[in-house]
């Protein structure tokens, strides 16, 4: 049997390499080496209870995972705050939403039709009443739509996206508070920045103005992912919020002598490590010049699609969308798809020999 297993894992191990050659379609970057922490594994390491307390468990990297949200409270431009390492973007957005419900019970919650699928299924879990805003053509929420529905009401949860699932879109979070003072609405706004998070900051300064996103505007939480452009072989991710707003959600537990601040109980202690160890070898410096890579990449892309004529192409930073190939390409580059969309996330792991290769593909099928 032991022979057996061997052999299954060899193949798994064969077949997700060959796999990587051609993985382009999703917001997950393959380029990193975490074998300095693989000796952590032999410990049953657990972040049990509040990340800036300690508890009876003392197994865990609390430590560790405090300096990562350290990192993105400057990185975000926030003095009073709290958050935790979550399991990815779709928990970060369960938490803001959770904490915003219970400030704001009776508020509708507000998004665009090109936010994440995540919203709506948290939305639904937690019993809240939504609204569905239009979207532009570019997949940016639609200002006119958004204050003709929110208007007519005393309170208000929105959802901005920055950086939406397909097309990279970013919802101006100063207009949208704007429209919410405006009409005297009690609000709270959180940014599902799963990808571009870590992709915004470090753009250029001129760029970054016309994006902003962080606690220097009316935002209350934000989400991001930590395995779509740090890289992670773990799906994880962080959410930070304003500190005296996450003091509603405390509650101590005696058995793990701490307050139970969190959405899980037992949480991922190793996702921690390999948050701080890339923020570690990489920094600040590392980042801005992966995302001026990708987005090199992306440049590049697109103008190798306009030059073969191919329709339908919008970029949005490190984004780039078209019309939707064939299911033969679609299944080969492993492309994200929606309706008669697909798109291209240029991550580190890519080169401009896997696009050459792409391209030549979609040569082929022009002809």
């Amino acid at each position: 049997m032991e022979k057996e297993a061997q052999k299954k894992l060899q193949h798994l191990y064969r077949k997700l390499k060959i796999l990587k050659k051609t993985f382009l379609g999703y917001p997950c970057d393959a380029k990193f080496d975490y074998s300095p922490l693989y000796k952590f594994l032999e410990f049953p390491i657990n972040n049990v209870g509040d990340p800036f307390e300690p508890s009876t468990y003392r197994l865990q990297t609390k430590d560790f995972e405090r300096e990562v949200l350290k990192f993105f409270a400057d990185l975000f431009h926030i003095k009073s705050y709290w958050g935790y390492v979550t399991n990815g973007g779709t928990e970060g957005n369960l938490y803001g939403l959770y904490l915003a419900r219970e400030l704001h019970p009776k508020a509708t919650v507000f998004f665009s039709e090109h936010t994440h699928y995540s919203i709506k299924k948290n939305v639904h879990l937690l019993g809240m009443k939504s609204c569905m805003v239009k979207s532009q053509r570019n997949g940016e929420i639609d200002y006119t739509d958004f204050e003709d529905k929110v208007k007519m009401h005393r309170e208000a949860i929105v959802v901005a996206n920055i950086g939406t699932t397909m097309m990279g879109a970013i919802d101006n979070v100063r207009l949208l508070a704007k429209i919410l003072e405006r009409h005297h609405i009690r609000s709270y706004i959180h940014a599902d920045a799963a990808l571009y998070g870590m992709v915004l900051p470090f753009l250029p300064q001129n760029e970054q103005k016309e994006k902003l996103f962080d606690f220097r505007t009316k935002l209350n939480s934000i989400a991001v992912s930590g395995h779509k452009f740090a890289g992670s072989p773990i799906p994880c991710g962080i959410v930070i919020v304003r500190k005296h707003l996450a003091q509603k959600l405390q509650t101590y537990i005696e058995y793990i002598d701490a307050h139970d601040t969190t959405l899980s109980g037992s949480r991922d202690a190793f996702t921690p490590l390999i948050f701080w160890y890339r923020i570690k070898t990489i920094g600040l410096h590392g980042f801005k010049k992966q995302v001026a890579y990708c987005t090199e990449l992306a440049d590049f892309l697109v103008k190798e699609l306009n030059k073969i004529g191919w329709p339908d192409v919008m970029q949005s930073s490190i984004t780039v969308s078209f019309r939707r190939p064939s299911e033969k390409i679609i299944k080969k580059w492993e492309l994200a798809t929606q309706k008669d969309i697909a798109h291209v996330i240029c991550l580190p792991h890519e080169t401009k020999e896997q696009l050459h290769r792409f391209m030549e593909d979609l040569k082929k099928e022009m002809k």
